[in-house]
C-alpha cells in the first residue's frame, strides 16, 4: 500500500550499523573496513623470514666454526712444526761439517763457531756435545748431560731427540724446547749438536697463527701436561683434567687420551661453562707433541650479528612500507565502496520514498547506477561520486581563487523523447555529456549527472569574472547543437545556472544558488545562462 509506514529500526548487523524497514527491506548506513588481517600476516612473514634467517644464522655459524677451527689448526700445526723441522735440517747442516769431528780442534773453537749461528737464527743457544755427553760453553767449565733423558735416548738410539718444554739454563728456570742432532762417524756416535728454541717463541706462535675469531691453540707434552697456551691455561697441569671439566659431546676424556697416544687427528664437540665449543686435534710432525685448537660458538656468531641487525632492521621497514601501502590501498577501495553504497542508498531512498511521484523514471535510476560510480550513458561520474570529488577539489583550491559551479540543464527533455523517441534523447544526453568533459578537462573541473536531464560543472581554473563569462558564452554556444536522427539534424540547447564560490561557501550552496539562477533562465526564455547575484 502506499500509505504504508516504513519507518526504519536500527539493529547491529556484522560489524556495522544496519537499519532494518518491516518490509523486510536493509540498508547498510555504515560498514567496517579493517586491513588487519593483512597487517597480521605481513607481521606474521616478517617474523618468520627473521626466524629462519637467525636459523640460517645458526647453521652457518656452525660451518664457520669448523672452517675457521680447521684453517687456524692447520696455520698453527704447520708454524710450530716448521720451526722444529727448520731446527733439524740446521743442525743436520752442522753435523756434516768436519771440524765437528776433528779431535784436533778444541772444543771451545767448535762453540765460538756455533755462537755466531745461534745470534743470526735467534735460539737461545746453540751446543757442541762431545762423547762423553758433556757441553761445552765459553768461559765455563763442561757440564755433564748425561743424567738428560734425551741424551740417553740420542746416543742409544742415534735418534735425533725434539723434547718437552724444560727449565734449563744459566739461572735453571729459563723454559725453552731443545732440538737434538746426533754427530756419527763410522757408525759410531761421537756427540751431538743442539739448540735451544725459547719457550715464548712457541707462545707467540700460538697467538699469530691462531688469530680466527677468537680461536684458542693449547700445546701439550708427551705426557699430556699443558706447554704452551692461548688462553692462559696453567703450565704443567694434565690437559685431559681440563678436558674431564666438559661436557664432551661423541667422545670421552679416555677416549680422547687414546687418539692423542695413537697420532690421530681428530675433532669433537664440547659444551664448557655454558658455551658450546669445537676442538680439533693433531700430533705435531717429528715430536711428540699434540697441538689443540679449540673455538667457541658465540665468537663466531657474534661476528655475523651486525649484518643480521641491518637486514632485520631492513626488514621491518619494509614490512611498515608494505603496512602503509597496504592500509593506503584499503582506505582508496573503501571511498570507492562508500562511493558506491552511497549510490544505492539514493536508489533505495527514490525507490522505497513514503510518496512515489508519478513521474519516477526506474529506468534512468538503474542506468545512473547500473556502473556505480559513473553514468554508463554520458560518461560522467554518478551524482554521489561529484559530491564526493567536488568536495575533494574544493577543499585543495584556495579562498581567494574564482571557483564556478554550473548547473546544466538539457531544455525540452521529454518533448524530445516523446517526439522522436528515448533514442534521439539518449543521444542528445551522449553529446552534452561529452562536451561537458572537454570544459572538466580544460578547467581543471569536475562533471557529473545530477539527475535525468540535470548535470553539474565543478571549473576551478578560472582566472577572473570575465574569463569566467567568456568561457560560459563559449560553453552556452557548444551545448546550443545539432544531433543527427534518421539523416535530419535536430538542433537541441541547454540552459546554465551559475554560482561563483563566496568566502566560506559550502558545495551544497553552491548548488542551490546555481539552481535558483537556472531556474531564472528556464523562467526567461532557456538557451542561455546567468550568474547568480545575491
Amino acid at each position: 500500500m502506499s500509505g504504508e509506514c516504513k519507518t526504519p529500526f536500527s539493529q547491529e548487523k556484522g560489524g556495522g550499523t544496519v537499519t532494518k524497514y518491516k518490509n523486510g527491506r536493509e540498508k547498510q548506513n555504515e560498514m567496517t573496513y579493517t586491513y588487519m588481517p593483512v597487517l597480521k600476516i605481513i607481521i606474521l612473514l616478517c617474523i618468520l623470514t627473521i626466524i629462519i634467517m637467525a636459523a640460517g644464522g645458526l647453521a652457518i655459524a656452525f660451518q664457520r666454526m669448523k672452517k675457521e677451527a680447521a684453517a687456524a689448526h692447520e696455520n698453527v700445526t704447520a708454524q710450530v712444526s716448521n720451526r722444529v723441522e727448520e731446527s733439524l735440517k740446521l743442525l743436520e747442516s752442522m753435523a756434516i761439517q768436519p771440524e765437528f769431528y776433528d779431535p784436533s780442534v778444541p772444543p771451545l773453537e767448535k762453540v765460538a763457531k756455533l755462537d755466531r749461528i745461534t745470534e743470526t737464527y735467534g735460539y737461545i743457544m746453540i751446543c757442541f756435545v762431545d762423547s762423553d755427553i758433556n757441553v761445552y760453553t765459553i768461559g765455563e767449565e763442561p757440564a755433564s748431560l748425561a743424567s738428560r733423558e734425551y741424551m740417553q735416548q740420542l746416543f742409544s738410539t742415534g735418534q735425533p731427540q725434539i723434547t718437552d718444554s724444560f727449565a734449563a739454563g744459566a739461572d735453571g728456570i729459563t723454559l725453552n724446547y731443545t732440538v737434538a742432532y746426533p754427530l756419527k762417524q763410522n757408525g759410531e756416535i761421537t756427540g751431538c749438536l743442539f739448540c735451544a728454541i725459547y719457550f715464548d717463541e712457541i707462545v707467540n706462535i700460538l697467538k699469530e697463527a691462531s688469530g680466527f675469531s677468537g680461536t684458542q691453540a693449547v700445546l701439550i707434552g708427551s705426557r699430556g701436561q699443558i706447554m704452551s697456551s692461548t688462553n692462559n691455561l696453567q703450565y704443567g697441569e694434565p690437559y685431559l683434567d681440563h678436558v674431564r671439566e666438559a661436557k664432551n659431546l661423541g667422545i670421552t676424556t679416555d677416549q680422547l687420551e687414546t687418539e692423542l697416544l695413537a697420532k690421530r687427528p681428530g675433532a669433537y664437540w664440547s659444551i664448557r661453562q655454558g658455551r658450546l665449543c669445537y676442538t680439533i686435534y693433531s700430533n705435531v710432525k717429528n715430536t711428540n707433541w699434540d697441538l689443540l685448537t679449540v673455538i667457541e660458538f658465540w665468537d663466531v656468531y657474534k661476528t655475523q650479528v651486525p649484518a643480521y641487525l641491518v637486514i632485520s632492521v631492513f626488514l621491518l621497514l619494509l614490512c611498515a612500507f608494505a603496512v602503509r601501502l597496504t592500509k593506503r590501498f584499503v582506505n582508496e577501495q573503501k571511498q570507492a565502496v562508500n562511493m558506491l553504497v552511497h549510490s544505492i542508498e539514493e536508489l533505495e531512498e527514490k525507490i522505497y520514498q513514503n510518496e512515489r511521484p508519478d513521474n519516477v523514471d526506474f529506468k534512468e535510476i538503474i542506468r545512473l547506477t547500473s556502473n556505480g560510480l559513473s553514468d554508463g550513458l554520458t560518461g560522467v561520474v554518478t551524482r554521489s561520486v561529484f559530491f564526493k570529488q567536488a568536495e575533494a577539489q574544493l577543499d585543495k583550491v584556495p579562498e581567494e581563487r574564482l571557483v564556478a559551479l554550473c548547473f546544466v540543464d538539457l531544455d525540452n527533455l521529454k518533448k524530445l523523447n516523446d517526439t522522436h523517441g528515448h533514442a534521439v534523447g539518449d543521444t542528445a544526453l551522449k553529446s552534452i555529456g561529452y562536451i561537458l568533459r572537454e570544459y572538466e578537462k580544460k578547467y581543471d573541473g569536475v562533471v557529473g549527472r545530477y539527475g535525468g536531464d540535470e548535470f553539474v560543472l565543478l571549473l576551478t581554473d578560472i582566472d577572473d569574472e570575465k574569463e569566467l563569462k567568456r568561457v560560459m558564452e563559449s560553453l552556452v554556444l557548444r551545448l546550443h547543437s545539432d544531433i543527427g536522427t534518421g539523416g535530419i539534424p535536430l538542433p537541441i540547447q541547454c540552459s546554465v545556472g551559475v554560482a561563483v564560490r563566496q568566502s566560506g561557501e559550502k558545495l551544497d550552496e553552491m548548488i542551490a544558488h546555481a539552481d535558483e539562477a537556472l531556474y531564472f533562465v528556464k523562467q526567461n526564455g532557456k538557451g542561455y545562462y546567468k550568474i547568480y547575484q545575491d
